[in-house]
């Protein structure tokens, strides 16, 4: 048996009729590189005003793939956001992939 990793974008609940398929993955470590990368969260989300304001936009973009990564690894979802993503494990028979 294989493992794919299966993304999803989704809402703020989790909806399944919300849940949109944005990649196929080999690996965790890819599937969660992805989100990381193509995210559609805001800044807002995590950050108040001030700290917007008062911090580059650079550091802050940082702190946040830091965040979603960490979130990741452990829950193979987001929550909280706006935006969410889920992570789903397939255990694919080696006679698919023929």
């Amino acid at each position: 048996m294989r493992q794919i990793f299966v993304v999803y974008e989704t809402d703020a609940w989790h909806s399944l009729s919300h849940r949109e398929c944005a990649g196929v993955f080999t690996s965790k470590w890819a599937a969660v590189n992805a989100i990381v990368k193509n995210h559609r969260i805001e800044l807002e989300e995590f950050f108040d005003e001030d700290e917007i304001e008062h911090t580059s936009k650079r550091v802050l973009e940082a702190e946040v793939r830091r965040r979603l990564r960490k979130e990741l690894e452990f829950a193979y979802q987001t929550q909280g956001y706006e935006t969410n993503y889920d992570i789903e494990v397939w255990l694919v028979n080696d006679w698919s992939l023929l």
